[in-house]
């Protein structure tokens, strides 16, 4: 049983970095991807993804509220998390939480973990795509 698989898309490099980074140190497995576009090519490559944390503002045909609404459809059971500067909730969006930045990553870390458990505990439900 190995440790569960996040997807960060941001097209920030440095904020994707530290993110990706910071979450491997916690234990986690990170797949990164620099906009929705590359997001959903890795979605639908079949790799197992336990939750999505994207951006919502992203260059490319793709933003995270489009991949958000993709990934549901594919796992309707796969926890997203939006992260952006200008926080709204949408009752229409699918995304099951919301994250203003700056964020820390404690607060992250937190969040992450309430909706998929620690990083080396089995998830309770099949996300994967």
């Amino acid at each position: 049983m190995g440790a569960q698989t996040i997807l960060v898309v941001e097209d920030e490099f440095l904020i994707r970095f530290m993110l990706a980074d910071s979450l491997r140190e916690i234990g986690y497995q990170v797949l990164e991807a620099a906009d929705g576009d590359e997001g959903f090519e890795i979605l639908m490559s079949g790799q197992v993804i336990d939750l999505i944390i994207t951006d919502v503002r992203m260059p490319g045909a793709i933003d995270g509220m489009e991949l958000t609404r993709r990934s549901k459809s594919l796992a309707p059971a796969r926890p997203v998390i939006v992260c952006s500067a200008d926080l709204f909730k949408s009752q229409s969006h699918p995304a099951d939480e919301f994250l203003a930045k700056p964020y820390t990553i404690e607060a992250l870390a937190g969040l992450i973990a309430r909706l998929i458990g620690d990083p080396w505990q089995k998830s309770s439900q099949n996300h994967g795509a």
